[in-house]
């Protein structure tokens, strides 16, 4: 059998398996265990956090032929096993960004009136429904309006700005949350565990869920990437950093302990090797950002690995140097050469004690 990617294999098959939706889930399952489902929902959220998932698995309850009294689908009834098998002909998902037509719309809505070949309802997903035109949304919206009795429809979108207000007022809508750090870690270390994939430290579990910046998808994306790269399973710093192009954390503190001391040749020899390990300029910026914000809340009491001593700068320094970083890149990016102005950036902040000097003594002057 081919390999399946983490997220695929790991995707939720119940609503209990779902991470940080459990507003969403709590009320869907209350919904079904009251008889009390609408004709049409509204999913939105960002990429990754599960509104297909939740999509699939709430129609799958709401087919289930022995519903449990806690709203979860059987499992085991005819519909279930159809639906398990990829084989239900009564849930229909549709890719909003290939069907945006108007006549995809409307060879929708003629079989729509079809009953199901099998229980009570059929359902539609649409998937990316913000793709659909505005004369594909206003065929849908007689029908969204009043559906037969046997139809429900779940969109999902990341931009529900988009949907004419129109048919918003006809959805009940859901906004799906990034999950926390936390439950990312957790759940990567249980897929680790149960995948036979262990880790240097866990601060290599937390990088993972960082950088999935929120979304499920992305961070077994990463994990699946990272694995590529390692030996036996095993995922150490190393291994982290070459899969993913970063620059190693003690070269980020090399780099911002010479930009404090105002060492700027040093700065830009590490700047610079960085760069031959084919790590990109942009990466090596943001990874520096990252680092300042992790030193100015150790200051307020937050965790480091960072050993050099900061007592010679304050907060409102290294705050200066965040917030400089930050507003720069926004202009470097518009350069004909990025990495040299990102360097000079950085050259810039090693002088900033010099610079700010010259200016009080002209003042003073």
């Amino acid at each position: 059998m081919s390999y399946q990617v983490l997220s695929r294999k790991w995707r939720p098959r119940k609503f209990e398996d779902v991470i940080g939706q459990e507003h969403i889930t709590t009320s869907l399952m209350n919904a079904l265990k009251r008889g009390r489902t609408g004709h049409a929902y509204l999913f939105t959220g960002t990429r990754g956090v599960g509104k297909t998932s939740v999509a699939r698995i709430f129609a799958k309850s709401i087919r289930c032929e022995n519903l449990g009294d806690d709203g979860q689908a059987c499992e085991a009834c005819a519909s279930c096993e159809n639906f398990a098998d990829t084989q239900s002909l009564d849930v229909i998902e549709i890719d909003g960004a290939s069907n945006n037509s108007v006549d995809n719309i409307r060879e929708l809505i003629n079989n729509v009136q079809f009953l199901p070949s099998t229980g009570k309802y059929r359902v539609y997903i649409i998937d990316e429904v913000h793709m659909l035109s505005s004369s594909a949304f206003n065929a849908l919206l007689k029908t969204l309006e009043e559906p037969p009795e046997h139809v429900i429809f779940i969109f999902a979108t990341t931009e529900p700005e988009k949907i004419l207000d129109t048919v918003l007022s006809r959805c009940q809508r859901f906004d799906f949350r990034s999950p926390s750090l936390e439950k990312l870690n957790a759940l990567i270390e249980m897929i680790a565990e149960k995948e036979g994939i262990t880790f240097e430290n866990k601060n290599i579990v937390e990088k993972i869920s960082f950088f999935g910046n929120g979304s499920v998808r992305d961070s077994l994306s990463i994990l699946d990437q990272l694995l590529t790269f390692s030996e036996n399973n095993n995922i150490d710093e190393n291994t982290l950093f070459l899969g993913l192009g970063l620059a190693k954390q003690t070269s980020l503190y090399e780099l911002a302990e010479h930009i404090l001391s105002g060492d700027v040749r040093s700065m830009s020899e590490v700047y610079r090797g960085l760069q031959t390990e084919n790590v990109s300029s942009e990466k090596i910026y943001h990874g520096l950002i990252d680092t300042f914000y992790e030193l100015i809340n150790s200051l307020m009491g937050g965790k480091t690995a960072y050993t050099a001593s900061l007592d010679s700068y304050g907060p409102q320094e290294l705050m200066w140097i965040y917030e400089t970083l930050s507003k720069d890149l926004e202009w470097a990016s518009k350069t004909y050469d990025l990495g040299k102005t990102l360097e000079i950036i950085l050259q810039k902040i090693c002088v900033r004690r010099e610079e700010l000097g010259q200016k009080v003594q002209k003042k003073k002057d």
